[in-house]
């Protein structure tokens, strides 16, 4: 959950931070390319497991990605 009274310069840095991660990156990108699309770790997961270099990545560590790009306001929350 984001900081209250955080400015946007703070928010901008976390965005930046959260997608210099090469799979929250890739998530943020499936989110954009398909905003409808379901954002459940399991789903997100069998997505990136179709790419050779994402392929030894879990679903744990998927719904960690996830909760972080919430927190930068990259993905909707809820």
């Amino acid at each position: 959950m984001p900081l209250f009274g955080r400015d946007r310069r703070g928010i901008e840095t976390d965005q930046k931070r959260a997608l210099a991660h090469p799979v929250r990156l890739h998530i943020w990108f499936l989110f954009t390319r398909d905003t409808d699309r379901p954002l459940t770790a399991a789903a997100l997961h069998a997505d990136l497991a179709k790419e050779r270099k994402f392929g030894a990545v879990t679903v744990s560590q998927v719904n960690y990605h996830v909760a972080r790009l919430k927190d930068a306001q990259l993905l909707p929350t809820g």
